[in-house]
């Protein structure tokens, strides 16, 4: 038997295992919405106990991280349906597996995270030439550099601004709209309620303490169009309306009832070309 991998990260890093564990449980349902060999091979190396999260985290937390893959899969092969070559920068990428998943062939992918995390991921995970890994926080701006694109470049942010202040987020997706005129980019919010049920129901219920908790919440998406007259608001998708019909009836119940508090919110974005408001 290999010996198992440890897991020596920061307290916001932390939280990577809480989704990866979700799609790895996912998939061994008799029915799952989403089947990830990669996350169940990895969930399988790392020395870690699972215990808590799996005696406490509620099925409608762990169905909400199998829909957000749902959506970011769906987002991601329509892009590329458009842009067949187009670039993809993974932000916050933690052990996320959505490459295995979507790739075409001819895209090319950037997994941008803090460097903890990147020594993590790079013992499950191999870079390639189509493939790049990112070791930075994605509010410095030398990593734009790096980026290369052919056609267009689609930016996915699933579960990384929540820990950080709205003056950061602005001003990263202002840096977007400078750099790439364009550019899409596809993250989840939730509501300030949102955000505290949250912590206290997810990120406390999972052993994690207070350094793990959510900080920003956005209760409108349109709030983010006042920000510069560059952004344009794609779609917004609620996860259990939208996906809830395959949901067990009490999970969707719960579900709808967490639409309706805005507490999951998935928003797609585009900057285009024009003056800045």
């Amino acid at each position: 038997m290999s010996e198992k991998i440890a897991v020596d990260l920061g307290n916001v890093q932390k939280t990577l295992i809480l989704p990866l564990w979700g799609r790895a449980f996912e998939s061994g349902k008799e029915k799952p919405l989403l089947v990830d060999k990669t996350a169940v091979a990895i969930i399988d190396k790392i020395d870690y106990d699972f215990a808590t999260i799996t005696q406490n985290i509620s099925p409608l937390t762990q169905q909400a991280w199998i829909i957000r893959s749902i959506f970011t899969d769906e987002v991601i092969r329509a892009f590329l349906s458009k842009y067949p070559n187009g670039t993809i920068v993974n932000i916050g990428c933690g052990l996320d597996t959505t490459f295995d998943r979507v790739d075409n062939g001819t895209l090319l992918w950037y997994d941008l995270d803090l460097p903890d995390v990147i020594r993590l991921r790079s013992q499950f995970i191999e870079a390639t030439r189509r493939r790049k890994f990112l070791s930075t926080s994605f509010l410095e701006v030398g990593w734009l550099d790096e980026i290369n694109v052919s056609q267009n470049v689609l930016f996915i942010a699933a579960g990384v601004f929540y820990y950080f202040d709205e003056s950061e987020i602005k001003g990263f997706l202002l840096r977007l709209a400078d750099r790439f005129p364009a550019c899409e980019i596809f993250f989840d919010a939730s509501s300030p309620y949102g955000v505290k049920v949250a912590n206290r129901s997810v990120i406390r219920s999972s052993g994690l303490d207070e350094k793990s908790y959510l900080k920003w919440g956005l209760e409108n998406p349109q709030v983010i169009l006042s920000w510069d007259k560059r952004f344009r608001l794609l779609a917004t998708r609620y996860y259990f309306r939208e996906e809830g019909r395959f949901l067990p009836l009490n999970v969707r119940l719960v579900g709808l009832l967490s639409d309706f508090l805005k507490i999951r919110v998935n928003a797609e974005f585009r900057g285009k070309k024009g003056g800045k408001g």
